[in-house]
């Protein structure tokens, strides 16, 4: 999805960046050392240390999300512990880490009635039921779905919002970490589609509400005369 902006710019609503590390990168460790640390993306530096693929994406670790899954919107501290061995075992195992990030155009993002530009706050229920039906897509295309398990982080930025995933297989079904470009583009097509459908399904209520309103006054002003 493009927009336009004041200077004719045309500027994605989603953007997509993915990388894959290995077992042995330094990366993947240290997000096992963090992902059962709740404290942990309020230290000093410790969100690079939870994303640090994504150094360059990172703004404030207290406009940061907790930690989510397909399952479950806010780990509890045994589900905490439950992933984090999910990531030990993968990486005993040479698991790759799939990394991506889905960022937002935020005024994009408000468009579609899922962004308040005024407090700064995004709708992240919807957002994590997105990135679970987008998830679902690419584990489904990779095979990846019987395999495979996730974690996601929701990152506030007045410029852009973000998603981060992790990736990993706790019993790996394969060593190379690139994925078709099709599953990649099924992933972006599939995050789009579910925001500019609830968009679409929020105008035919507003429409709906505005319609039963102006009916309601003319049948008001009827009984008036």
């Amino acid at each position: 999805m493009l927009e336009k902006t004041n200077s004719s710019t045309v500027v994605p609503g989603v953007v997509l960046k993915t990388k894959f590390i290995t077992a042995s990168h330094k990366a993947f460790q240290e997000y096992v050392d963090y992902v059962d640390r709740e404290e942990a993306k309020r230290e000093l530096g410790a969100h690079e240390k939870l994303f640090s693929l994504y150094q360059d994406y990172m703004d404030n670790p207290d406009k940061t999300s907790s930690l989510f899954t397909q399952h479950s919107d806010r780990l509890t501290g045994e589900q905490k512990e439950e992933l984090k061995k999910g990531f030990e075992e993968a990486q005993r195992n040479n698991s790759i880490m799939w990394q991506d990030v889905i960022t937002f155009h935020n005024p994009w993002l408000e468009e579609q009635g899922l962004y308040d530009s005024r407090t700064h706050t995004v709708d992240e229920k919807k957002l994590m039921q997105i990135t679970r039906q987008s998830m679902n897509k690419m584990l489904e295309r990779e095979k990846l779905d019987g395999s495979a398990i996730w974690s996601a982080a929701i990152h506030h930025n007045t410029e852009n919002i973000h998603i981060h995933i992790a990736t990993v297989e706790p019993d790996p079904t394969r060593s190379r970490g690139k994925r078709k470009p099709k599953t990649l583009d099924v992933m972006k097509s599939t995050v789009v589609n579910q925001i500019m459908d609830r968009g679409e399904n929020q105008n035919r209520i507003n429409h709906l509400i505005r319609k039963e309103m102006v009916s309601q006054k003319k049948q008001d002003s009827s009984f008036a005369w």
